[in-house]
């Protein structure tokens, strides 16, 4: 029987919907079930993809060397004030492991769970004698294996920890002979002084040109005396209060303007202004009582005696003949346990 030009043309294309169908189900199937189950019976091949391949990650026993170095000098430093060092798992409650002696050189051993997905995360929390800032940024750049920082406060205390994301995805596979892959970590702390801090003043302007029309530029200057080269502290507030009464007023007549403050490296050009606490806020941290959040200062191996100087600049004009404006210069300091303190400086700028 000759098949017409029109039936050769429908049985082509339900032959070729049979073959596309065969293909995107039937060989799926094939490959990715019945296959695999007759090489596992007969003992042929098995292994899962391999380090950077598609759909690889690492889990299976893992020891994480701890190496805790000072800041100043990168000797072994001895965090005896943490409360503890700990991993998490995934899920941030499940206890990976945690170290216990806080020598400096300590370990932490433990599995890598599938259910991890290769992220575990890296916990260090102090108690109220803890006497070393931890610092966030400084430890995850100098570890390939921490990919994010992000404090929290793991144990509802309150208090937020330092939070490392830790990722060990890429690790290769345990081998032969192999009963856990190692790791080193190497954590960075900077010893705290926050004991005597006191501004001093280097230069307190005056100016003849502040009691004339057209507002002139005038700077004060001085620097942090107090603390130990090698050490440091950290701030979570810097603000500018207003005078006392009987010094030229601010606010109401516009004969201050353009105020800025500098400390360190950091520069604070625009102001808020809060009424209602007679202050410029210059800085404030995203939580004041939580020194994660600080802002560090560290007293550099010879950086001289100057080393952190602080500027408080305005533009003034129209003051009276003699007169002065004498802000008040405050940072609110913190220290490795949450405690806070602040350290104040007078300054003065006179018309002369």
């Amino acid at each position: 029987m000759r098949l017409k030009g029109s039936q050769v043309f429908w049985y082509a294309i339900i032959a070729s919907l049979g073959f596309i169908l065969m293909f995107t189900l039937v060989y799926p199937l094939i490959t990715q079930t019945i296959v695999p189950w007759w090489n596992e019976i007969l003992g042929i091949g098995g292994e899962g993809p391999g380090p950077g391949e598609p759909g690889y990650v690492f889990s299976g026993n893992l020891k994480v060397n701890l190496n805790t170095y000072d800041l100043y000098d990168d000797a072994t430093q001895d965090p005896n004030d943490a409360v503890d060092i700990k991993i998490l798992h995934a899920d941030k409650k499940t206890v990976f492991g945690t170290a216990t002696t806080l020598d400096g050189t300590d370990s932490i051993s433990g599995q890598v769970f599938e259910s991890d997905n290769g992220i575990l995360y890296l916990v260090v929390d102090h108690d109220t004698g803890t006497t070393e800032y931890y610092l966030d940024e400084k430890t995850a750049n100098a570890n390939g294996y921490l990919t994010s920082v992000s404090p929290e406060d793991i144990d509802d205390d309150g208090v937020l920890e330092h939070v490392w994301k830790l990722d060990v995805s890429n690790l290769s596979p345990l081998q032969g002979g192999e009963t856990q892959k190692e790791i080193t970590l190497n954590l960075y702390c900077m010893v705290a002084d926050v004991t005597g801090l006191d501004w001093t003043a280097v230069i307190n302007p005056s100016d003849s040109g502040l009691s004339g029309s057209s507002y002139v530029d005038l700077t004060a200057e001085g620097y942090m005396s107090g603390v130990t080269e090698g050490t440091g502290f950290k701030v979570v507030r810097v603000e500018l209060t207003l005078p006392n009464s009987g010094n030229e007023s601010y606010v109401e007549d516009g004969k201050v303007k353009n105020v800025w403050v500098s400390i360190g490296n950091d520069k604070w050009t625009v102001l808020t202004w809060q009424p209602g606490q007679d202050r410029f806020l210059v800085w404030e941290a995203t939580d004041v009582t939580q020194e994660v959040y600080g802002k560090t200062y560290f007293y550099e191996k010879n950086a001289g005696t100057t080393w952190l100087t602080y500027n408080v600049h305005i533009q003034g004009a129209n003051f009276a003949s003699g007169a002065v404006w004498n802000p008040t210069l405050k940072i609110t300091v913190i220290n490795p346990a949450g405690t806070i303190s602040t350290v104040t400086e007078s300054i003065t700028f006179t018309d002369t």
